[in-house]
């Protein structure tokens, strides 16, 4: 019947399909669940919580004391295993942009002009994971971030920029039930243990809490998403998504 049709709605009919461009920029879509499960580490993350229990994430990052207030938080603390090296020599030839845009747009702006690599080893089984979806040439920054029960985030958004939309790559390493993931307007996300999700942290407010009795853990990936792994992962997702919710 379409051969009837004048060739631009034609074409329009047979040739549209989603497009991970569109998906993530243009939608404003507070998140989308990737086709994709994290496997259950039970070994490896208290472990790894023991050994990043004392650091402090905002210190490492330069995060001034006063800003603090704008970004109330109560037991959030985090760790690098992805970025730009060395580190503080990062910090400081990039100090002029600290404040129009965070750590993820920072190494995202500046990923050709430092090496960036792993802060853990080859044999660590969350860079062995995530080195199976992501090359390492496609990966910006590379985070994890805990709250013990009762820790919170305070709603905020994270240097808000126009057309960014959906771009974090958020992972439920460990996530009991309690936990909750608020975005403003658009209820708590529906995080299980081992989803994947892609959050847009951007335009609107959101905040997290532990109301469970364990340690939460996430890990959040800043990466290139038109890579062909990512932008195949994204537009199947959307689509698998949205033919399950319709």
């Amino acid at each position: 019947m379409t051969d009837k049709l004048p060739k631009l709605l034609k074409d329009a009919i047979e040739q549209n399909k989603p497009d991970v461009k569109v998906i993530t920029e243009n939608l404003k879509l507070p998140w989308l669940k990737l086709d994709l499960t994290f496997p259950n580490m039970p070994t490896y993350w208290p472990t790894y919580l023991e050994n990043i229990e004392g650091k402090d994430w905002r210190g490492q990052w330069k995060f001034e004391e006063d800003s603090k207030s704008n970004y109330q938080v109560k037991d959030w603390n985090g760790g690098l295993l992805f970025g730009p090296q060395p580190h503080d020599e990062f910090l400081k030839t990039t100090q002029d942009i600290r404040f129009d845009v965070d750590e993820d747009s920072r190494c995202k702006k500046y990923r050709k002009d430092f090496k960036f690599d792993w802060y853990v080893n080859k044999s660590d089984l969350v860079r062995k994971w995530i080195g199976t979806i992501i090359p390492d040439e496609d990966l910006n920054l590379v985070n994890t971030y805990y709250i013990p029960p009762g820790g919170y985030v305070f709603p905020h958004k994270d240097y808000p920029h126009d057309g960014v939309g959906l771009a974090k790559i958020y992972i439920a390493a460990v996530w009991d039930k309690g936990n909750v993931f608020g975005i403003y307007g658009c209820g708590n996300i529906p995080i299980k243990q081992g989803d994947v999700f892609l959050l847009n942290n951007y335009t609107l407010p959101h905040w997290v809490y532990n109301g469970s009795n364990t340690k939460r853990c996430v890990i959040d990936i800043g990466a290139n998403l038109n890579s062909p792994q990512l932008k195949d992962l994204v537009e199947t997702s959307f689509k698998k998504y949205f033919q399950n919710n319709e």
